[in-house]
């Protein structure tokens, strides 16, 4: 992983020297990205820029798994957020997510998943209810975990799951 302080050096950096420089990023460039970084440099340093959008990793990992994100009979909303840091979720919050019938995408959340599935189950998640982690989503190399969210500790608790994962 690439610091975002030197990504951005180095566009600023190549596109000084006059090159095309392409940021490739997977999935959406706008969903739990640092895209208001990059453009804050390219703009303080003049440097014209294009957006080309591409699909959200959620979409693309979901629909590369053959899961779909919201079904009849199953889920009519999804709510995309992130976990990485402990205040980022207020405890009222986590009452209301385990509660929703709503499909949660967790971004940047590979390293926290043990502290999302506690949270949920201390609230009363549903009993039928099924975690499915992306592991290295959206590329040829994704593998799916599943189970009951109530199982979790006993199949995935503690296994590393490489990025990106969903």
């Amino acid at each position: 992983s690439t610091p975002q302080q030197k990504i951005n050096k180095l566009m600023v950096e190549y596109a000084l020297q006059g090159k095309t420089v392409v940021r490739l990023k997977g999935g959406d460039v706008s969903i739990f990205s640092n895209i208001l970084d990059e453009l804050q440099e390219l703009v303080v340093n003049n440097i014209p820029y294009e957006i080309i959008p591409g699909v959200t990793s959620a979409l693309g990992a979901a629909a590369y798994a053959g899961i779909p994100l919201t079904a009849r009979g199953y889920s009519t909303a999804v709510r995309f957020l992130t976990y990485y840091k402990s205040d980022v979720v207020t405890e009222a919050y986590w009452q209301e997510l385990a509660k929703t019938s709503d499909t949660l995408v967790f971004y940047m959340s590979a390293t926290t998943i043990a502290t999302v599935v506690e949270k949920l189950n201390s609230y009363g998640i549903a009993g039928d209810v099924h975690i499915a982690v992306a592991e290295q989503a959206t590329t040829c190399f994704q593998k799916i975990h599943t189970c009951n969210i109530y199982d979790f500790n006993v199949k995935l608790k503690g296994k590393e799951f490489i990025s990106p994962s969903l």
